[in-house]
């Protein structure tokens, strides 16, 4: 199996979006990962292979990869991939950070580029015009968001959809608190780089979040710094 790039484009600040075409194709659920292989000389510490998060819905009909293009020799042998190139897949879609239907309220706490689950499972579910009743706590460094124009138009046309941003401040359990009343009483979706996405669970579920109620998806090789 393998993936052909089909266009590469610059989201905001150095975080870039990639399209596959899939060969052979296949499916995946929205929010799962991808594994994938490059191969490139002299690669560093990190290695050649890396998973990522499908940003795509299914009905894009294209695997998105977004992400941040750091000086890592990874992500250096990504950028200069040529439209044409194919990145080798390891394995199928795989994970369990989906829609979940729930009696409780949803809410999906994005930490930078932590969003592409959140992206990939709302743009097919407007796309099938199902409900949006998710509440979406969405942080950033700055307010250069990927993707942010997009989540305000669901926004407006669902009013049942609700997002909150949270920018140049840490995203903590008091602070989801103030903006997500009940929050306790909710399932949450927490996604992004995994020392926030350790550090804010356990916030939580200090706070009396119980622990059945929390999905967590985590980012390696992001820190606070860089998100």
């Amino acid at each position: 199996m393998h993936l052909t790039l089909v266009e590469k484009e610059s989201l905001v600040d150095n975080i870039w979006a990639f399209r596959f075409k899939a060969e052979p194709p296949f499916t995946w659920v929205p929010g799962q990962f991808v594994q994938v292989n490059l191969p490139h000389e002299h690669p560093d510490a990190e290695g050649t292979e890396r998973w990522f998060t499908v940003s795509s819905a299914p009905y894009d009909d294209v695997v998105q990869i977004t992400t941040r293009v750091t000086n890592s020799t990874f992500k250096q042998a990504l950028a200069a991939l040529p439209v044409g190139g194919e990145l080798p897949l390891l394995a199928q879609a795989d994970g369990d950070f989906v829609w979940q239907d729930s009696d409780k309220p949803l809410v999906f706490v994005a930490g930078g580029i932590g969003v592409t689950p959140f992206r990939s499972i709302l743009r097919q579910r407007f796309h099938d015009h199902q409900p949006l009743g998710v509440t979406l706590v969405y942080g950033g460094r700055t307010p250069d968001l990927p993707f942010k124009a997009e989540i305000d138009d669901w926004a407006k046309a669902s009013p049942e959809f609700k997002v909150q941003y949270v920018i140049g401040e840490p995203l903590t359990a008091t602070k989801l608190a103030e903006l997500v009343p009940g929050l306790n009483g909710s399932l949450v979706y927490l996604s992004g780089p995994e020392p926030m996405v350790e550090a804010l669970g356990d916030q939580l579920k200090a706070a009396g979040l119980p622990e059945a109620q929390l999905k967590q998806d985590f980012f390696p090789n992001y820190t606070e710094a860089n998100y």
